[in-house]
């Protein structure tokens, strides 16, 4: 049997867009977790952000897709296609998860929860013709993962990926992670990690891990000792809180953390607004001192993006400002998207009986205003965001906040530091110009 997953575009309205420079992750996994277990499917991989993805040219017999909510019009379009030509197919993802009742109208199969416990059964269920309609995984503990195959893409990536664990303990109202992953963290044997990586064709990286220290600190470190001691040359950047930092042992996990080849590290700073901070319940993840976490981080050598959501309900117009200045004042870039209420989510039923009706899934992708605001209409939010992102990302800012970076991280760092904003403040503006052209 032929087995192709399919990574969906990423691009408005599911055209393809340039995609990351990362190889997709849950492909490279699913192609390891399928050979684990069944090791004579044969397995293809294809990326819809690089190349066109055409259905009536897909010759295998089952073709699966991995679905945020952004992501599904065009993959339940390509999926009805599909199942048209002959093709079984089966769909999973965080946001199949949330609405299993809509996914499965396209779909032979779904998948909830995570793949791990059941997807040895699905495949052989395939096989014999005998698919059912849901498969529902569960927990599995993250010992002897298999590893990700990076050897099936015939197009080229600058970064590859590893997980140390699952699972998040904060319940953010925007976030799902905690609901889907779980509440209590679930983590991988350091020896499991450190071999994965050190053996990886892959020199830069990307940690997939929803905290990469905020889990345990005392173990964060042990995991940074041991990769600083076994693997050299390799780089790698992830997502953070602020409260770990804040913790009695910072000054080891800082350490270790740059040793281990962390470059830079992308941390929820969420809103400037205080009230909206309180509606995401963001604030237990951020501890009391947050630009002080920030500015530590960045004396260690470690470049810092803040992700932070504007246009909510709770916020102003004068919160976009407020954005760019704390940028300045800090030496730090950012990642502002649009306050976004993905399904599955607490705020999604908070923001419910505000949704502008008639939008379509792919207008969830942090672009978009999808909600009512009580004094902004979806321009002026719209609008205040592109511009905030233009003034972000000018070349004089970047090479500034780059040359800020301590040296302690040279020249890693600095690298890092200009292969994360060039090419985010060039989409940006990329963006900017086809929104531009449409109104």
């Amino acid at each position: 049997m032929k087995l192709l997953l399919v990574s969906p575009p990423f691009g408005e309205k599911g055209q393809m867009s340039k995609g990351l420079p990362i190889a997709p992750p849950v492909l490279e996994y699913m192609a390891g977790l399928t050979h684990q277990g069944s090791p004579d499917v044969e397995v293809e991989l294809f990326d819809a952000n690089k190349k066109r993805f055409m259905p009536e040219k897909v010759d295998a017999e089952v073709v699966g897709f991995t679905v945020l909510t952004p992501q599904a019009p065009w993959v339940y379009k390509v999926s009805d296609r599909l199942r048209t030509e002959g093709k079984k197919v089966i769909l999973g993802g965080i946001h199949v998860t949330a609405l299993p009742d809509e996914a499965k109208e396209h779909a032979d199969a779904i998948v909830l929860g995570e793949a791990e416990t059941v997807w040895k059964d699905l495949l052989n269920d395939a096989e014999k013709n005998s698919l059912k309609p849901v498969y529902e995984g569960e927990f599995p503990g993250l010992a002897g993962l298999p590893q990700p195959e990076t050897n099936l893409w015939n197009t080229k990536y600058v970064y590859g990926y590893f997980q140390t664990s699952r699972g998040c303990p904060f319940t953010c109202t925007f976030c799902s992670v905690h609901k889907f992953f779980g509440g209590k963290v679930r983590m991988r044997p350091i020896h499991e990690v450190v071999e994965e990586v050190s053996a990886s064709k892959w020199r830069l990286f990307w940690g997939i891990d929803d905290n990469i220290w905020g889990v345990n600190v005392e173990r964060s470190i042990e995991l940074y000792k041991e990769m600083s001691k076994n693997i050299k040359g390799k780089w790698w950047f992830g997502s953070g809180d602020l409260k770990s930092v804040q913790h009695p042992g910072a000054h080891d996990l800082l350490k270790h953390a740059r040793r281990a080849g962390l470059t830079a590290v992308l941390v929820g700073w969420e809103s400037n607004n205080m009230s909206s901070l309180e509606e995401y319940k963001a604030a237990s993840k951020q501890g009391r001192r947050r630009r002080d976490a920030i500015k530590k981080i960045r004396d260690y050598g470690i470049e810092v993006m803040l992700f932070i959501m504007v246009g909510g309900r709770r916020d102003i117009r004068e919160d976009f400002d407020g954005i760019l200045e704390v940028c300045d004042e800090l030496r730090v870039s950012a990642h502002p998207v649009m306050t976004t209420p993905f399904p599955g989510t607490e705020l999604y039923d908070i923001y419910k009986p505000h949704l502008i009706e008639g939008l379509q899934w792919d207008s969830f992708d942090g672009n978009h205003a999808v909600f009512e605001h009580p004094t902004m209409d979806p321009k002026t939010r719209e609008d205040a965001l592109i511009k905030l992102r233009a003034d972000l990302f000018t070349v004089p800012k970047i090479l500034r906040r780059m040359f800020q970076v301590s040296c302690k991280g040279f020249p890693m760092s600095h690298v890092t530091s200009w292969m994360i904003q060039y090419p985010q403040g060039r989409a940006f503006r990329e963006y900017a110009r086809e929104r531009a052209k449409r109104q």
